[in-house]
């Protein structure tokens, strides 16, 4: 977490399937084949979610059977409109208009030879949302991103990320970050690098926008992982510098220690991580795979900051009580917001961590 006070630091290869598809390509031919295993990541609507019209639909997709996507699109219940993503990769679609009612949407990806399975979501829409000039307090569904919320955009790309040890963790670290960095999926992906010894930490941190007013705040990223066994904390935070000059720290990590999601409260002056009822660890993550994260949170006019649900890889959990204070006068610019991402190491000797995220964005309203 970048801060002066720093937090202390407790401590696919997919199966093949063949399934006989028949189903409309994006030129409108049918086509009738075995299907391969998929790859394709739904990040919005979860499934078995209520959500709001319009609907955000958000989908992340790397191909089937190890060969990359042709194309990426999605349809509505029994609808044969197909709607494609905003490349073969990603859907992106933040104002779908859904009836109320349950619906499914189905995601389909082709390669060089053919459809790959259907992923399907099942969800309720409950309504349509309105459109207030000022936000709700707390909102009326916490699990959903606003039309109105402000994005970061993708921030992966940025010029100013900076890095560093961090000193709230013990040993030593030495970080890298590269842009674009190639990977089995993508050439703009961002990496962070890094070497450590005794359970050294690194984060990497950024200044992404400026704003005193905003309340609530969806830290989304895609990570991978080369060897997740060498990792014993994903931090991920955002922190903002209310009107009254103190510095709201919103800190979230998946811990291997507590095997929950962690999240900071301030005791006698400095933060501290507390274990949550959702269970993570991220050294049983998949390596060398797309993993989507999404995290939300919201803070009142004292900083007193709620941890409200995360989302890892479409499995969407709410936080029971993650609730405290945590805002600290540490005499940074007002309004300033940041991002950190770090990664401590695992090993009580030495070991090196070689990850990267993509479509990193902070929202929020």
């Amino acid at each position: 977490m970048h801060m002066k006070t720093k937090l202390l630091h407790l401590g696919r290869a997919p199966k093949r399937r063949l399934a006989l598809l028949l189903l409309a390509t994006p030129s409108g031919l049918m086509l009738s084949q075995p299907a391969l295993a998929s790859d394709i990541t739904v990040a919005s609507p979860v499934n078995g979610t209520n959500v709001s019209s319009p609907v955000w639909v958000r989908a992340h997709n790397i191909g089937c059977d190890s060969l990359s996507p042709s194309a990426f699109g999605y349809s509505i219940d029994n609808s044969s409109t197909l709607t494609l993503g905003v490349s073969v990769y990603d859907i992106d679609v933040t104002n779908q208009s859904i009836a109320a009612g349950s619906h499914t949407i189905h995601f389909k990806s082709w390669t060089s030879n053919g459809i790959c399975p259907v992923i399907n979501t099942t969800f309720t829409v409950s309504g349509t949302a309105p459109a207030p000039p000022a936000p709700p307090s707390p909102p009326s569904s916490p699990n959903t991103i606003p039309s109105y919320a402000t994005s970061s955009g993708d921030i992966d790309g940025a010029t100013n990320w900076e890095y560093v040890h961090d000193t709230g963790t013990p040993g030593a670290s030495v970080g890298s970050t590269l842009y674009p960095a190639t990977t089995p999926s993508y050439d703009d992906a961002r990496e962070f690098y890094m070497t450590y010894s005794d359970y050294g930490g690194e984060r990497w941190y950024l200044s992404f926008g400026t704003s005193t007013s905003a309340t609530h705040f969806v830290y989304d990223t895609y990570v991978y992982f080369v060897d997740p066994s060498q990792v014993q904390n994903v931090e991920m935070d955002v922190n903002q510098v209310m009107a009254n000059g103190e510095t709201v720290i919103f800190g979230t990590q998946c811990a291997s220690g507590s095997k929950t999601w962690e999240y900071t409260v301030i005791e006698n002056g400095s933060p501290h991580w507390v274990p949550s009822n959702i269970p993570c660890n991220p050294t049983t993550w998949t390596a060398n795979t797309w993993h989507h994260i999404q995290v939300g949170v919201h803070r009142d006019s004292n900083g007193v900051v709620t941890h409200d649900w995360v989302n890892l890889d479409a499995t969407h959990s709410v936080f029971n009580n993650a609730v405290g204070a945590s805002a600290l006068s540490l005499g940074w610019a007002l309004g300033d917001l940041l991002t950190n991402f770090q990664l401590d190491g695992i090993d009580a000797g030495s070991g090196s961590i070689t990850s990267y995220i993509h479509e990193m964005t902070i929202y929020y309203w």
